[in-house]
């Protein structure tokens, strides 16, 4: 069978697909401000594409201009921000795909075979002798 992962563009605005697994790509994982700075780029090419100025940006999100310079150079922005700029950019949805809603819930399925009684594994006792002690 084969698998299919999903995933959004470099830019936030399409989601692709991909016959790997995405988390295995990386040899070693991106230390968290190195992922900080890979987001802010992402928001910026996604603020170029749409042809906005920071300051534009900032307005449209009600933020201040230099918590969207933060955020694009990946600077402590909180995750409010980074939600406001992407409303601002027309690209909420793109966090709705960070863990895919599941088919079937664990929790379901765990309620489900809690309806059945556990049973107990009966095995016969083989190598003892029924008599005393000699």
């Amino acid at each position: 069978m084969k698998r299919c992962y999903i995933g959004l563009s470099r830019d936030w605005s399409t989601v692709v697909s991909d016959e790997q697994n995405p988390f295995e790509k990386a040899a070693s994982p991106l230390s968290t401000d190195a992922r900080e700075r890979q987001v802010g780029d992402q928001v910026r090419r996604l603020r170029l594409d749409r042809g906005l100025d920071q300051l534009e940006l900032a307005r449209r999100a009600d933020l201040s201009p230099s918590t969207v310079q933060s955020l694009e150079a990946g600077r402590g922005s909180t995750l409010r921000t980074l939600v406001r700029v992407l409303r601002a950019l027309g690209a909420d949805d793109a966090l709705g795909n960070i863990a895919p809603a599941s088919a079937v819930s664990p929790l379901d399925v765990l309620r489900s075979s809690a309806d059945e009684p556990r049973r107990r594994v009966y095995r016969p006792r083989g190598g003892r002798s029924s008599g005393g002690g000699s």
